[in-house]
């Protein structure tokens, strides 16, 4: 892997193998970590910090050119469900239509699907429970938000972000979609994963603190002392949080449709 270039894939494969050999060292399966001494600097070296967020004008773009990129309609559904819900892709791959309470307004995700083994709640937005009613006309008669085409699980965890990486590239792979270069937008090629810290940024450009938006992702507070003795869950201030991403993210898919509409733009900070 890492002599055909694909460092981070080295790396994530080396901390699975790690992981394994651990397990397997706990029960004397075997004698020695045939890892140690190894770290990720001397696999497939330190790896870059993502940084990538997409603009307002991006998302403005983003609606614009999603008709022309021929991706399935529970795909695009499931973008601005990432983005205003600030979400998992695989959280969402995985989501049971029993884990949404639509009256209510509430997306419960279980333990097993969350990346830190957590329950974690998330408390939707007009613009977000919008999203998962229309997602319910397509997909209601299934358990799954996201059902694979056999119908007998959900969809595979690698699908959405397969279909946005093949509309960034310059030329269509064989036996894939034509539509290549489709959602490549000006900042240059995203991911899933920066929809969720897009809508974070945007809860910070809206007035959210960074205690609240970190409660919005469901991250473990990094200070133990804090973790143990400050239990309050801030659960109003997260729904207030997710309220006015959805009703800026409302705003602007809106533009288009109101012309007379002029957006704000949030002054930049040094």
């Amino acid at each position: 892997m890492v002599e055909r270039g694909a460092r981070v894939m080295a790396n994530h494969l080396f901390g699975d193998l790690r992981q394994f050999f651990n397990f397997a060292l706990a029960r004397e399966w075997v004698d020695a970590h045939p890892l140690a001494g190894l770290t990720k600097e001397k696999i497939g070296g330190r790896q870059k910090e993502r940084e990538r967020y997409l603009s307002e004008d991006e998302i403005i773009d983003l609606k614009q050119r999603l008709p022309s990129a021929n991706l399935l309609h529970t795909t695009e559904l499931s973008i601005w469900i990432m983005i205003s819900t600030c979400c998992r892709v695989g959280e969402l791959s995985q989501a049971r239509w029993a884990d949404l309470d639509l009256d209510k307004g509430e997306w419960s995700i279980p333990a097993g699907n969350s990346k830190n083994a957590k329950d974690h709640t998330i408390y939707l937005s007009g613009f977000a429970r919008a999203q998962f009613l229309a997602l319910k006309t397509l997909t209601g008669d299934s358990d799954w938000c996201l059902p694979a085409r056999d119908g007998l699980g959900h969809v595979c965890l690698k699908s959405i972000t397969k279909q946005i990486k093949d509309r960034m590239r310059d030329e269509p792979l064989s036996n894939r979609t034509k539509a290549a270069g489709a959602l490549l937008l000006s900042g240059g090629a995203w991911t899933p994963h920066d929809l969720r810290r897009t809508g974070a940024t945007m809860m910070g450009e809206l007035g959210v603190i960074g205690e609240v938006i970190e409660r919005c992702l469901n991250h473990v507070e990094q200070n133990k002392l804090k973790r143990i003795y400050q239990r309050h869950e801030l659960k109003a201030e997260q729904r207030d949080a997710w309220r006015r991403l959805g009703d800026r993210l409302a705003l602007l898919l809106a533009t288009e449709e109101q012309e007379n509409v002029i957006i704000g733009r949030f002054a930049k900070t040094a």
